[in-house]
């Protein structure tokens, strides 16, 4: 996948648990994609302000602070950059009301994160 400028497009995955990064990373990089992994929320912010993703991928529960602290950090940054937050969850416990915002269940089907990724890269062009 690439960006509209012709470049690969970077994401970002951000969960503690390392054997759902390693998945998740070895899925995008299949797929061509740029990846770049954070273990809490000070971390993703960090690498988020360094790296600048298209993209993150974003795990509801992680040390060092909420989703919400996560996600308002990221947009004050970034403010039309592409969300998507997983949890073992059935129904996101966040207001999700953006078209670069989405939510999945854990464990993701691969097929079902590319096309969620794609949607939300194409939707984050748009902003």
């Amino acid at each position: 996948m690439a960006t509209p400028e012709g470049s690969q497009a970077s994401v970002l995955i951000a969960d503690d648990d390392p054997l759902v990064r390693r998945v998740l990373r070895y899925a995008l990089e299949s797929r061509g994609y740029l990846v770049t992994e954070a273990l809490d929320v000070a971390e993703v912010v960090s690498a988020a302000a360094t790296c600048e993703p298209d993209l993150v991928v974003l795990d509801i529960n992680m040390p060092g602070g909420t989703v919400h602290e996560a996600i308002s950090a990221l947009r004050s940054r970034h403010p039309g950059m592409p969300i998507l937050v997983l949890s073992g969850e059935t129904a996101p416990t966040l207001d999700i009301d953006s078209p670069v915002t989405d939510f999945a269940q854990k464990p993701i089907d691969l097929d079902d994160l590319f096309s969620r990724v794609e949607r939300l890269l194409e939707a984050g062009a748009q902003v």
